[in-house]
């Protein structure tokens, strides 16, 4: 339940391994976001991430606006 990942220098040197914190067994991840249109070329959004368990919990939130020319 530890997630790792294995990279490496763009310069070719020896692989490595970074792992992460423990995700909880009994976790659940959930998300949700909203999206409109404010202006005829602009958007705006916002949106909830999180991972809820017994003994932890971990949030996020995001927000984007975007113009288009």
């Amino acid at each position: 339940m530890t997630p790792t990942a294995q990279l490496n220098f763009a310069s070719g040197t020896t692989p490595f391994v970074v792992a992460g914190v423990p995700i909880a067994r009994d976790a659940a991840a959930v998300e949700l976001g909203l999206e409109g249109r404010v202006w005829r070329n602009a958007v705006l959004g916002i949106a909830y991430t999180g991972q809820l368990a017994e003994h932890s919990d971990d949030h996020g939130i995001n927000a984007n606006f975007v113009q288009r020319f």
